[in-house]
């Protein structure tokens, strides 16, 4: 193996099997020398070797309402959430005089006969039978627990004797349990049975709807039930350097008599980490590998305070009170440490003589949408802050500042009451991009990341097009219908559309992130199976160029008639291919837009690579190997965001971000902040780039008409760098968003020497 080359073992997921198979694979490599071990859950990283264990995610969508109206069991947040819902209906149940809501209230119904259903109907029953004690009016028969399961017997991992065993004590402890029973759908009072039957309740807890995590779709290997098929090594058959364990993967078991797949438990990921742990290591060391083989430790559930069941090694099973101190004892063994064990078991010791305390601990938030204050002076946020919350000013002012690497800092916008602010940072992941400082004594309501997204996907007016900074939304239709009517507004304003070539509908692109993909989130939905679920690719607004990026889709993003592997600019013309929809790009050109580019200070980037222009039409232009800069450079020497380009009046300034590898202009390394030239080479790692800036000037009448003449007669051209340089180049057919319609610059230009109406008028 070469000591200079990493073998790059990427594992997805951080639950027992990909901590397990990181911790097996420190120990085999304890120098790390040759070994790089990530876990990572939303980079995009190269591997070598790449492991599967991304566990289970609950999806409920096949029942409806019970994503909304039913509590999971996943997280110990769902367990503090679901323990305080219950005290709370116990208290509103107390003083409830309706006897129907009141029976809504004391009926608590939990979905799911495995191990999590059983212990979690286990414990709550002994929680509500103990705590309505406290509760004089609840006659203690009023109270009901039931548990839904769809099979003919509970547990049906364990032997047909424990799981009747099981079914009798639960009966026995008062839990209703109803077998051949499925769960069909929730609404806010009532759990919605398969066959049309239906319970009225207040509580619904779902142990159901475990799936694979979506991603494990999009990946073209044989998979059962949405579960990966992966050989006696834990390999996938078509690629042997990708592995998959736990939840993710049907895993044959050698320890087997019928070589059945091994059981989703802990235990087993614990036991399949290690195996696959060493199975990577033999690969790396050109050694045979070793099959999974785990005849598992015995299985344990508890059905309640002191009973439990529970199948041990060697075909022995035990039931009752051992089963529950088995139970607990297996549990208290797994502690991570000394001192939490001996906390654990102080506290079970403590509570055979102490009563349960049913003190809620609420850890919810009590609201979504918040308030605050800040006096004058006060700095809300600062330019480079990551974004956590959007604000709407209720009352008073603030200024949006732009920081400078050198200089004074500069106001460029001054927001007040019923404006908003914050935006930007939330819908591209960004930092900040200004600093917001109180002008006034203000009083903001804030939405915090979460809930902005989930509003901002719903209402498609808020993920409008931005204008410079973090100033206000603009209005504009609804990116996803495709229509003809928009198109005279698009021209006018000079934005790009898009139009499907089937059938000539269009659609302005009039924001700053564009999304394809078959689901409703996008805002182009494409229904063809060979396009991605969530987001397949994504058109950008960079500056006044548009870019387009393939997302990991696995058919892949076309331009063209070829594949993209990078982001790739967009010209007038081109046509996209994602799956077997096709649309063109058209790009009008204003005469407004056109004219003032002609007579702006022009500045722009020649890549060196490609010779392509990149037009500097922003304040502030980054440039790096992020996808969010306005100058991609796919380079691996450059930083996600490596250097900076500001604009001031007519000058314009670099300087270095990176700290590392350096930003080099005219192969001198910069340390501060430069004034760029035209001409100057900007370097980037091994990407280069020539700054070329070219000022205006005027004949010497003044009058621009003189020079277009000249220029459509055929004189000759004057001195380098005026105006005539710029319109000659410009009447060449470049690919360019600002370039003019075909036709003499004198055309284009007619009438610019005249006395404009509003001057005419005076």
């Amino acid at each position: 193996m070469n000591p200079e080359k990493k073998t790059r073992v990427l594992i997805l997921g951080g639950g027992f099997g990909g901590v397990t198979t990181a911790q097996a694979l420190r120990r085999s490599f304890p120098r790390a020398a040759e070994v790089e071990i990530t876990l990572v859950s939303e980079h995009q990283l190269r591997y070598d070797h790449l492991v599967l264990a991304l566990g289970n995610v609950i999806n409920l969508s096949k029942l409806p309402g019970a994503a909304q109206h039913g509590k999971t069991i996943k997280t110990l947040g769902d367990a503090f959430a679901i323990r305080n819902h219950v005290l709370a209906m116990l208290e509103a149940a107390d003083v409830e005089t309706d006897p129907n809501l009141r029976r809504e209230m004391l009926t608590f119904v939990v979905a799911g006969g495995g191990f999590s259903g059983v212990e979690m109907v286990g414990e709550l029953n002994d929680m509500v039978r103990e705590v309505i004690a406290h509760f004089p009016a609840i006659p203690r028969e009023h109270a009901r627990v039931i548990l839904l399961h769809s099979n003919a017997r509970i547990l049906p991992e364990m032997s047909d004797s424990i799981a009747e065993y099981a079914l009798t004590e639960l009966r026995r402890r008062g839990v209703e349990v109803r077998l051949n029973v499925r769960l069909a759908g929730a609404t806010p009072h009532e759990a919605v049975l398969e066959g049309g039957g239906n319970i009225l309740t207040r509580t619904l807890i779902v142990a159901v709807g475990n799936a694979p995590p979506p991603v494990l779709d999009a990946l073209n290997v044989k998979k059962e039930r949405g579960k990966i098929v992966v050989n006696e090594f834990l390999q996938t058959p078509d690629y042997p350097n990708v592995w998959a364990l736990g939840d993710n993967a049907i895993v044959p078991n050698r320890a087997s008599p019928t070589n059945e797949p091994s059981p989703p438990t802990a235990q087993f990921a614990l036991k399949e980490g290690k195996t696959l742990a060493q199975n990577i290591a033999a690969t790396m060391r050109g050694q045979s590998l070793k099959p999974f083989a785990f005849s598992g430790l015995g299985l344990l559930c508890e059905l309640g305070h002191g009973v439990g069941v529970g199948e041990l090694i060697a075909g022995i099973k035990i039931r009752g009170v051992l089963g529950w101190l088995f139970w607990r004892g297996v549990y208290w063994a797994r502690m991570p440490s000394v001192i939490r064990k001996i906390q654990v078991a102080a506290d079970w010791f403590l509570d055979i003589f102490l009563p349960r305390d049913f003190a809620q601990i609420n850890l919810a938030r009590t609201q979504s949408i918040g308030r605050a204050h800040y006096e004058s002076g006060a700095i809300i946020y600062r330019q480079g802050d990551t974004g956590e919350q959007f604000y709407i000013i209720a009352q008073g002012e603030v200024e949006v500042i732009r920081e400078r690497a050198a200089g004074a800092p500069v106001v460029i916008a001054r927001l007040g009451k019923n404006e908003y602010f914050g935006e930007t940072a939330l819908l591209t992941g960004r930092r900040r991009n200004a600093t917001i400082k109180c002008a006034t004594p203000v009083d903001v309501i804030t939405l915090a990341r979460d809930d902005f997204t989930v509003l901002a996907n719903s209402w498609l007016g808020l993920a409008e097009h931005f204008k410079s900074g973090e100033l206000k939304i603009s209005e504009s239709p609804r990116a996803t219908q495709f229509h003809n009517s928009n198109r005279d507004a698009a021209e006018a304003n000079g934005l790009p559309r898009l139009r499907r070539r089937e059938s000539g509908a269009e659609v302005t692109i009039d924001r700053d992130m564009f999304t394809f993909g078959r689901s409703a989130e996008n805002q182009v939905i494409v229904n063809d199976a060979q396009v991605s679920r969530e987001r397949h690719a994504l058109i950008q607004r960079r500056a006044d160029q548009y870019w387009i990026e393939d997302l990991n889709s696995l058919n892949g993003t076309w331009v063209n008639r070829e594949r993209i592997t990078q982001a790739t600019r967009l010209h007038d013309n081109d046509v996209i291919q994602i799956g077997k929809t096709e649309f063109e790009i058209v790009t009008p050109q204003p005469l407004e837009i056109a004219t003032r580019a002609f007579f702006s200070p022009r500045a722009f980037l020649v890549r060196g690579s490609t010779g392509e222009e990149i037009i500097l039409s922003s304040d502030v232009t980054t440039l790096g190997r992020q996808s969010s800069n306005h100058v991609v450079v796919a380079d691996p020497r450059a930083s996600r965001r490596h250097a900076l380009i500001q604009r001031e009046g007519e000058l314009f300034w670099i300087e270095d971000l990176s700290g590392v590898n350096g930003t080099f202009v005219n192969r001198a390394r910069i340390a501060e902040r430069v004034q760029l030239k035209d001409d100057d080479v900007i370097q980037i790692g091994e990407s280069e780039f020539t700054f070329r800036h070219v000022m205006p000037s005027k004949s010497e009448d003044g009058r621009i008409s003189d020079i277009i003449r000249g220029l459509d007669a055929g004189a000759p051209p004057p001195k380098p760098g005026t105006i005539t340089d710029v319109l000659k180049d410009l009447d060449q057919p470049v690919h360019r968003a600002d370039a003019p319609k075909p036709g003499s610059i004198t055309d284009i230009l007619h009438g610019l020497d005249d006395d404009p109406p509003e001057k005419k008028k005076s």
